[in-house]
């Protein structure tokens, strides 16, 4: 019994991304029918950790639940994108605002030493990407109340996986940007942390906007490839799951 909670906790993680991996290639569009028979084919797990999985994307805006508890690809574009990732950088600046007002010791000292192994990785993306997520991380865990860290657990799904995908910039700029905040942070200016982190969210928000683009998701209007007018009511369709 001890095993099998983390077993399925995992079987979900893993469902998650293949979804999450699926709509940002393209292969699951708009309106797609998600089939949790195909799925378990798919991946080799058993349906529960299948619709778990697909509670927690219901729950980060990619899929709906429909009559008879059939899922679809939630609609999405440009625009889309760019509010729920503003409602992050909003929510996230708030975070950073109180740890700028608090200027509690521990944090400062944790926040300085992420930001200098975070300026030594240059070497390695997976873990420039580990500790620039753990920078975010400390200032939500100081900074957030219980509903605010709630409300973040609930925006960064999706989203901040998408950022990880699309990230192209240089190391500098990755490190100058948490820098920012950080020493906004230090200087216990709340206004210019939440700044900060809002800037460092938008810039995100456009590289996720651009690499969707690439990718053929979006067209370069910002609409879905998958609409078949400018602003369209999502079309069910039964195709690849």
């Amino acid at each position: 019994m001890t095993k099998a909670g983390p077993q399925r906790m995992k079987a979900s993680a893993v469902v998650v991304e293949y979804v999450q991996r699926e709509i940002f290639d393209g292969r699951l569009r708009c309106g797609d029918r998600i089939h949790v028979e195909r799925l378990t084919a798919a991946l080799d797990v058993s349906p529960t950790p299948v619709r778990e999985a697909l509670v927690l994307l219901e729950r980060d805006g990619l899929v709906t639940a429909q009559v008879h508890r059939a899922t679809f690809v939630q609609h999405f574009d440009a625009r889309t994108l760019r509010a729920d990732f503003h409602v992050l950088g909003l929510l996230g600046g708030v975070a950073a605002a109180r740890v700028a007002m608090d200027r509690d010791p521990e944090v400062l000292g944790r926040l300085e030493s992420l930001l200098d192994e975070l300026a030594g990785s240059s070497d390695s993306v997976t873990h420039r990407r580990d500790v620039a997520n753990e920078i975010l991380r400390t200032q939500h865990r100081a900074g957030a109340t219980p509903r605010l860290l709630a409300e973040l657990h609930g925006y960064a799904g999706f989203l901040g996986w998408a950022a990880d995908e699309s990230e192209r910039r240089t190391h500098d700029q990755i490190v100058e940007g948490h820098r920012r905040v950080i020493e906004a942070i230090f200087a216990g200016d709340s206004r210019r942390a939440s700044q900060a982190r809002l800037a460092e969210t938008k810039a995100a928000a456009k590289q996720v906007i651009d690499e969707l683009t690439r990718r053929g998701v979006l067209r370069t209007d910002g609409t879905n490839a998958a609409d078949s007018r400018a602003h369209p009511r999502p079309t069910v369709r039964d195709p690849v799951l």
